[in-house]
């Protein structure tokens, strides 16, 4: 489903009941699509079953793909357990923030920081594209800045897993540090990349990069 839409839910009980039974569920959410998280009551009539909505919301914002799940909570007058999960794919382009052109793809090569100039302000956040073995139990991702800056930007990334969106990292990138490794865990993804999720001071806050499992 892409953002925007509704993930519908169904609730079913068997044997149906004799009056209209309320049922208590949790709504979680990876990703920011504006649901609603949290308890919701649904009320399964005679007919057995209850159909529900869990709206999303369509922004302009780049962003790896989520997921809402709903989960049934114990209550009086049934019982049962289970949850069920609607992927939420992302409908953006990247781009920069305030400008009109795409973000310049970057190669699995970076420069030689040697071969940097200054810049006054706003460096590229530039990130490697590794290439890995399913056999692996790690890949390193290389990240730095474009240029020199004139001030240390502060920079927030975070790993994503198969449309999953893994734990916030910290950056430490500065004028006398132009670049830094970061080590992920492959596990048994078939997806897993490295997204720059908020920073101060670069100018492209879309930079992506995925691994190239080679096996």
């Amino acid at each position: 489903m892409a953002e925007g839409g509704d993930a519908v839910f169904t609730l079913a009980a068997s044997p149906a009941p004799s009056s209209n039974l309320d049922v208590s569920v949790t709504i979680a959410t990876v990703g920011d699509y504006g649901v609603t998280a949290g308890s919701r009551t649904v009320t399964i009539p005679t007919t057995g079953s209850a159909t529900f909505t869990v709206a999303t919301t369509d922004d302009d914002t780049d962003e790896a793909d989520g997921s809402v799940t709903v989960t049934l909570v114990a209550g009086s007058g049934y019982s049962g357990s289970g949850s069920a999960t609607v992927a939420v794919s992302d409908n953006d382009d990247r781009s920069p923030i305030g400008q009109d052109q795409p973000d310049q793809p970057v190669g699995t090569t970076l420069p030689d920081p040697a071969t940097l100039t200054a810049c006054q302000n706003n460096p590229e956040l530039l990130i490697s594209s590794p290439t890995a073995s399913r056999s692996d139990t790690s890949v390193d991702f290389t990240v730095m800045l474009s240029c020199i800056p004139d001030r240390n930007p502060i920079i927030i990334m975070t790993p994503f897993r198969d449309g999953v969106v893994g734990a916030t990292l910290f950056i430490s990138l500065s004028k006398t540090q132009l670049t830094t490794t970061i080590t992920l865990n492959i596990g048994t993804e078939t997806e897993l990349g490295l997204a720059l999720a908020w920073s101060s001071g670069i100018a492209n806050r879309h930079t992506q990069q995925n691994v190239t499992f080679t096996d």
